[in-house]
């Protein structure tokens, strides 16, 4: 205990530092403009001990009530995160958005934060510009369930010859974030895409990365097929290999008994408008909040 006060005593938290404005700003802008510049081929590299500890305690902070935004924002801030508020012209709810510069020598990516409320549930796209479209389904979900926390990775999945692939990078800043998740007992669903070839008649797998489910996991299956979207369900049969027994978020939510979904979604929804609208408000009525 007492190594740890000195160490926090030479190391002092950034002052807290309240995010600027964005009222005139759509969040949506924000993330595709920032997901459309990933590339395969960007630098990547894992975050330092002390980058880790800033994200750490912003995160509990965010997760804790809008009282820590100012908080969050100044150890966000030091770590390389642009920091904003505004109005979601959408929901007409209040948002702030923490963003590094995509490409940059930080690449964490986004957090968007619903602050009208308190965070109830982790929307995760972990492979934003290669699983197409997860970043608009992601969202779309955000704006459909008041009192969610989106994050989307900050690198392409295959740049730094896949180091950077945020579902199975145990070092990164998105499994730090995810992993004060399920520390915290937030319930998240994690979105990924698939080729049509690859389970051609499916339009969805859903699991947990476990050959077992939970009422949420099957909620989320019930509410998709009653929507007409044909589902897999990995606790009863098999998904093409789709079904997250390697993703390094799932397993962390499996260690601490907190609720994951990892959802797969095929490019024949994924590029339709009308069914990624279709496919969000399946989810959004599947009670993604409860246990």
């Amino acid at each position: 205990m007492g190594a740890a006060l000195v160490f926090a005593a030479c190391t002092p938290a950034p002052a807290p530092a309240p995010p600027t404005s964005a009222a005139d700003t759509d969040p949506a802008t924000e993330v595709t403009a920032f997901v459309a510049q990933l590339q395969p081929t960007a630098a990547y590299r894992n975050p330092t001990a002390e980058e880790r500890r800033h994200a750490r305690g912003a995160v509990d902070l965010l997760l804790d009530g809008r009282d820590g935004l100012d908080e969050a924002t100044g150890l966000l801030t030091a770590i390389g995160y642009d920091a904003r508020v505004g109005t979601d012209p959408e929901t007409g709810r209040e948002y702030a958005i923490f963003r590094t510069e995509a490409g940059g020598d930080r690449p964490w990516g986004i957090l968007l934060v619903d602050l009208s409320r308190q965070v109830e549930l982790a929307i995760e796209v972990p492979h934003p510009n290669s699983d197409l479209h997860t970043e608009d389904v992601g969202l779309r979900l955000f704006r459909a369930v008041p009192g969610s926390m989106l994050v989307v990775a900050g690198a392409h999945r295959r740049a730094a010859d896949e180091r950077a692939d945020a579902a199975h990078n145990e070092d990164g800043l998105f499994q730090v974030v995810t992993g004060r998740f399920a520390r915290r007992d937030l319930n998240q669903i994690q979105l990924h895409g698939f080729a049509d070839k690859s389970l051609p008649d499916e339009d969805a797998v859903v699991s947990n990365g476990q050959r077992r489910s939970n009422a949420p996991l099957r909620r989320v299956a019930d509410a998709l097929e009653d929507a007409g979207f044909a589902t897999c369900r990995a606790w009863t049969t098999r998904c093409g290999q789709l079904e997250g027994t390697t993703n390094t978020q799932a397993e962390e939510a499996r260690r601490r008994r907190s609720i994951f979904i990892h959802l797969e979604i095929t490019w024949a929804v994924r590029r339709d408008t009308e069914r990624r609208a279709a496919l969000v408000a399946a989810l959004a009525a599947a009670g993604l909040t409860a246990d």
